[in-house]
């Protein structure tokens, strides 16, 4: 199998992005995608640089956690006074019956000119456009509308639509213990998890696997920014240990990246 290991919300911390840095250099992981919203993305993308012949680096595109790019008065839908997007519950609680579970909807303008200013930023930052895209956390039909509209304007892989091949097998998420406490999310056991091949990813017999997880020392921001802080902790020791090694070289697993795709799995 070929699998694509992916861990997500690059430079959402610089903490974060260190730990997915470890998960670089020493496990599994060969896809991560950049938080360009975040004030320390400069920082993040200098730290990463050295690696990016070796690993797909595409962009988390993300309207729910820490500052927007374009500010409140672009984006008043989107944002509270001080530019600071809406988080994630506060998202789904403006979700009702009435509007479709979809608030965003309405202000589909705001959100993709944001998204593009996100991209935008990565290009001026990186040089070149995303080796991929990938939506952040909170979803609805309208942001993967507006992230598969962008992703075929830059000529990107959409990371949706290559989980939805029928050459694909995800992994899946069974490891998490979503909305648990830092103390709970310390049981959680990825590990475990990938060697039993909990998720059906090795005997679905398909040729590529699809793996997403999140790696990350915990820094003091992360508690600020995300209920996801511990686990990130907990990815990063699996992907970084010998029994995920052992598993990767007992199962003959090849880790490709997004940029080994096929061409035309790019999004039109």
């Amino acid at each position: 199998m070929k699998l694509i290991a992916q861990s997500d919300d690059y430079g959402i911390t610089p903490g974060c992005a260190r730990g997915a840095l470890e998960a670089i250099r020493h496990g599994i992981i060969r896809n991560t995608g950049l938080f360009a919203n975040m004030p320390w993305a400069k920082e993040c993308v200098d730290e990463i640089s050295p690696f990016l012949d070796q690993i797909a680096f595409g962009i988390d595109l993300n309207a729910s956690t820490g500052p927007s790019l374009l500010g409140h008065e672009a984006l008043p839908a989107l944002t509270k006074e001080d530019g600071m997007f809406y988080g994630s519950r506060e998202n789904r609680a403006m979700d009702t019956d009435e509007n479709g579970h979809d608030h965003l909807a309405a202000v589909s303008d705001q959100l993709e000119a944001e998204f593009e200013a996100q991209i935008k930023m990565y290009i001026k930052l990186v040089g070149h456009t995303p080796d991929y895209i990938h939506n952040h956390a909170y979803g609805t039909a309208t942001t993967m509308a507006v992230s598969q509209k962008l992703a075929a304007k830059y000529h990107c892989i959409w990371t949706d639509s290559v989980m939805k091949k029928e050459n694909v097998a995800p992994a899946g998420m069974g490891w998490y213990k979503f909305g648990a406490s830092p103390e709970k999310q310390l049981e959680e056991d990825m590990t475990g998890y990938l060697v039993s091949d909990a998720g059906g990813m090795l005997s679905s017999g398909k040729e590529y696997g699809y793996l997403v997880c999140h790696c990350g020392y915990a820094d003091a921001r992360i508690f600020a920014l995300s209920s996801f802080n511990l686990c990130r902790a907990k990815d990063l020791e699996a992907v970084t240990s010998d029994a995920v090694a052992q598993w990767v070289k007992d199962h003959g697993i090849e880790l490709i990246t997004f940029r080994d795709l096929p061409r035309d799995w790019e999004e039109k």
